[in-house]
């Protein structure tokens, strides 16, 4: 007796189907994943940006008295709640494209000019007293090395006239004014950016984890 067979369907056909059988998982699997990401991408990021040379300058070093800022931790905190709340999430849900399922997905969560925050009263030391503001963050993340203030230079010790209390800007003729080159940013390289950076690697694990 001979028995033959006949496939009556190609094999992109055949995988075709597979893909479209396992579409509502692949969505599921997806949508999961988006959800974690959405929840713990701020706090990574927020995590390296606190755990940064440059914030703990700002909370209690060198960045305080030379920009001059009180309440560093208040002004931050504000700044991590708006990045965190922002984070904008791009998703594309799976489909099947020629027999394959696919999916594409993005998020941003800081603007690389940092619009939303530096028109911001966060962005800015009010100085009630001489009745100015002074932008220390677009100082800090943009202005590089450049020379900001001229004919002044930081006087470090303890004055009732300062903000902080230990520091203070006098005038003289041969000296200028500057964010500290370790700390400085330009808007490609500065304490967020680098912040990120270093963030990269916990970010690609936890991409590893919900999509394994």
């Amino acid at each position: 007796m001979r028995i033959s067979l006949k496939l009556i369907d190609n094999s992109l056909d055949i995988q075709n189907d597979i893909a479209k059988a396992l579409l509502p998982q692949s969505r599921q699997i997806m949508n999961k994943g988006i959800s974690n990401i959405r929840n713990f991408l701020p706090n990574i990021v927020n995590k390296y940006i606190i755990n940064s040379p440059e914030y703990a300058s700002l909370t209690g070093g060198v960045l305080k008295y030379e920009l001059g800022i009180p309440d560093a931790y208040n002004k931050i905190a504000g700044l991590l709640d708006i990045w965190s709340k922002n984070i904008d999430f791009k998703y594309s849900p799976p489909k099947v494209i020629r027999s394959q399922l696919v999916s594409s997905f993005s998020a941003s969560m800081i603007r690389i000019n940092f619009e939303d925050v530096l028109f911001t009263d966060l962005a800015v030391v009010q100085d009630s007293l001489r009745g100015y503001n002074l932008p220390w963050l677009q100082w800090l993340l943009l202005e590089g090395n450049s020379t900001i203030i001229e004919n002044y230079q930081i006087i470090f010790g303890p004055n009732k006239a300062s903000r902080t209390g230990n520091a203070i800007m006098r005038q003289t003729s041969s000296q200028y004014w500057k964010v500290p080159s370790l700390f400085s940013g330009t808007v490609s390289d500065n304490w967020i950016t680098r912040a990120i950076v270093d963030a990269g690697p916990e970010i690609k694990d936890l991409l590893d984890k919900v999509f394994s």
